[in-house]
């Protein structure tokens, strides 16, 4: 009697250490045990970018996930700067992220932001005015605080006292 235990606790085992080893191929090939799937052919990747180019923008917004205030970038593309963009455009960045200000005389506006990994906006004042100020902190109650005027139609990071 003792003797059948044994076995069924040897089979039960091995039982155990064949289904682990299935599901680490199984998680090698993608997660499913299912075959791998096969590649996109050339004709089939071009249907796919002239299908995505013919999307319209609404389209394309409809399908983007709400975007949040502080976690994520700010604005729209077409806001980002550009190659061409002229001197009433400037990115600034430190520690706590990245931003883009823009002038329109003697206001200035902050367009869009993204924080640097592990960092979120806690304040901003978008403008636009005649200083805009943003606020990057992290999970260490670390700030750092940015305040940009208009100098001449471009943005200059402004003193502690605009």
């Amino acid at each position: 009697m003792h003797r059948r235990w044994v076995v069924a606790g040897w089979a039960g085992a091995a039982a155990v250490a064949v289904a682990a080893g299935i599901g680490a191929v199984a998680l090698a090939q993608g997660g499913s045990l299912h075959p791998p799937t096969e590649p996109m052919s050339d004709d089939d990747v071009l249907a796919a970018l002239a299908e995505a180019e013919s999307a319209t923008p609404e389209e394309v917004a409809s399908e983007a996930p709400p975007e949040s205030a502080s976690a994520e970038p700010s604005g729209s593309r077409e806001a980002s700067p550009s190659a061409s963009a002229g001197t009433g455009e400037q990115v600034f960045g430190g520690d706590g992220g990245t931003f883009l200000a823009s002038c329109e005389g003697s206001l200035v506006s902050i367009v869009w932001w993204a924080p640097a990994q592990g960092w979120h906006v806690s304040d901003v004042e978008t403008g636009p005015s005649r200083d805009a100020e943003i606020e990057f902190e992290n999970e260490a109650d670390d700030e750092r605080e940015y305040s940009v005027v208009c100098v001449d139609g471009a943005p200059q990071l402004g003193s502690e006292d605009d």
